[in-house]
């Protein structure tokens, strides 16, 4: 196994207009011999296929005696998260015995403006400002060991204080810092194996649920709030919760939230619930009700600004099956009214 891997691989991610180019490009200027990469334009090409192309190109390079840095400008709709993992086990090889390429940073590039557009939602939507933006510049923010925020000159100093506040709870180990001091990360973290499962480790609302994320805080009017409770959500009622309930006026600003849930009308699935600013997703994991990780019934984590957290969990603690309900059994739920969206679940064979 390779001691020390002679390929150390920086990814950095960003939504259009964010500068993550001019991040890439300085972070390769600032180091002598690093190799610049960009795989922009690629956004149609399956998640999967992209690695793999990313993956046999940069194991090419160490075949090819490249040593050294090289730095990834990745396409403003891939997934950090899916990328790095994915590459971080392509690397590890067949038998775990090291490529000789590793992960060294995963940077995100964000723009002031978008973060208080999407998450805090200020302002009108821009062109390009799809269903899944929020999610996806959430996604970037809580999965990265750097966040390299850019036109802060345009944000007063509070706005400029919240969004380091939610920064803090999304990602409480990333170093944040400004365009003008990129450069620093170079040379900051030398390559791991490891990197992209320590990151998933690391998000905010993980930390949350492991009971690993210290004692709670407000850090410029944003909190964090975990939700636990054993039984199953009504979705009925959960519709109602979510399309009326949940509005900055009753509740704060609900900024970010994440988590696992389990609804009544679905007894053999366990769900992930993902929102980010206005924007709620309820979808299946690979999880079912009977592996032994899965949890008994709700944990979700809510980040916002001037939550109000005694009204949040009474919300959704009206939501979940009452006694009887619950005595009621599997059968008598499914015949529940469940408007969500019906969930495609990929079989392996």
């Amino acid at each position: 196994m390779n001691a020390t891997p002679e390929l150390a691989v920086t990814l950095v991610s960003g939504l259009p207009r964010a500068g993550k180019t001019t991040v890439a490009c300085a972070l390769t200027g600032a180091s002598p011999g690093a190799r610049f990469e960009s795989v922009q334009g690629a956004d149609v090409v399956d998640a999967h296929e992209l690695v793999a192309r990313l993956a046999d190109h940069l194991l090419a390079l160490v075949e090819a005696g490249q040593r050294g840095d090289v730095v990834v400008e990745l396409p403003p709709s891939c997934e950090p998260a899916e990328i790095a993992l994915m590459l971080e086990a392509l690397f590890a090889g067949d038998h775990g015995a090291g490529s000789g390429a590793a992960l060294r940073e995963v940077i995100t590039v964000a723009r002031a403006a978008d973060i208080r557009r999407l998450l805090f939602r200020e302002g009108q939507e821009l062109p390009g400002d799809g269903y899944d933006t929020s999610e996806q510049l959430a996604g970037q923010l809580e999965f990265a060991t750097a966040v390299v925020l850019t036109g802060t000159e345009a944000c007063g100093d509070q706005q400029l204080r919240e969004i380091h506040g939610l920064l803090t709870k999304l990602n409480p180990t990333a170093a944040i810092t400004t365009l003008g001091t990129a450069t620093r990360l170079r040379r900051r973290r030398d390559p791991s194996r490891t990197l992209a499962a320590d990151l998933g480790q690391r998000m905010g609302w993980a930390l949350e649920l492991a009971g690993r994320a210290g004692p709670p805080t407000t850090l410029d009017a944003v909190s964090t709030l975990v939700f636990r409770d054993p039984r199953p959500f009504h979705p009925e009622r959960l519709a109602k919760v979510v399309a009326d309930c949940l509005e900055p006026e009753d509740v704060g600003l609900i900024l970010r939230s994440r988590g696992l849930v389990r609804l009544a009308s679905r007894p053999d699935r366990v769900g992930s619930w993902t929102s980010a600013g206005g924007v709620l997703a309820i979808n299946p994991t690979s999880m079912t009700s009977w592996d032994v990780d899965s949890p008994i019934g709700q944990e979700l984590v809510i980040i916002g600004r001037h939550l109000r957290p005694d009204r949040i969990a009474r919300t959704l603690r009206a939501a979940l099956l009452g006694d009887d309900e619950l005595i009621a059994g599997p059968m008598e739920w499914a015949s529940y009214v469940d408007s969500f969206p019906a969930w495609q679940i990929e079989h392996d064979h």
